[in-house]
This record gives C-alpha cells, structure tokens and sequence, in this order.
C-alpha cells in the first residue's frame, strides 16, 4: 500500500510541475493574447482559454487510456497536416520570440546563410516529422 501511495504522489507532483511549466511557458509567449490580436476576435479571449484548457484534459486522459482512433489512412492524411503546420508555427514563434535564429546567426557570424539555415532547420523538421508517422509509428502498429 506504502508503494502505490508513493507512485500516487510522484505521480501527482510530476503532473503538476509539468502543468505547472507549460502554464508559465503558455503565460510567457503571451500565446492566447497574441492569437486573439492576430485574429482580431479579443471578445472571445475567455473561449480561447477555456478551449485549451478542456483540450488539454481530455487529450491527456485520452493519451493515458486505451482509446484510439480507427480512421482510413486518407483521412490521417488531412489531419497530419494541419497538426503538422500548427506544430511548425508554433515551434518558429517560439524560436521568434526566443531570438534563437539571431542569436545564431550573429554567434556564428553566418548573417549571409541565414536563408540557408531556415531551409535546413525545415527540411530537418519535415524530414524528422515524415521518419516518425511513416516508419516509426508504423512499426509499433
């Protein structure tokens, strides 16, 4: 009993310094403000937060449970890359705010490859990103 009362906590304390982490990461990108300036929809700011925080409950117990999902590999397709362009966005905003390219380049001295550098970090991501849902998560199906 002593060990499942352990595993509970760790369980619980990790899952709050996660929550904890992405809540301050969510908070510092300005994220849901940014998105409500950007689509000029600021009366639904409360939506927006509401929404994320329900998607982010349920797809977390969806990922610890058994469920899944059985759709034709033509409709996967569609769903891939929209998850895959929103995915892309937001790691570049993050480089953006982060400065992770300037910084970069400037360090580097490499101002003139720049172009050369987004490209690759690009192609890295679509490389990476069509190795795992093509080969990798194939396998374990």
């Amino acid at each position: 009993m002593g060990k499942a009362a352990l595993m509970v906590l760790l369980g619980l304390s990790g899952g709050i310094t996660v929550g904890s982490a992405a809540a301050a990461f969510l908070t510092l990108l300005k994220l849901v403000p940014r998105i409500t300036q950007v689509t000029e929809t600021n009366e639904y700011i409360k939506l927006f937060e509401y929404v994320m925080i329900i998607g982010a409950t349920i797809f977390s117990f969806i990922y610890f449970s058994q469920f899944s999902f059985k759709v034709s590999k033509y409709i996967c397709i569609p769903i891939g890359l929209v998850m895959g362009t929103f995915l892309g966005l937001f790691t570049s905003a993050l480089a953006e705010v982060l400065n992770v390219i300037p910084v970069f380049a400037k360090k580097f001295k490499a101002k003139n490859e720049l172009k050369y550098i987004i490209a690759a970090l690009i192609l890295g991501k679509l490389a990476g990103s069509l190795y795992y849902w093509l080969v990798f998560v194939k396998e374990k199906v």
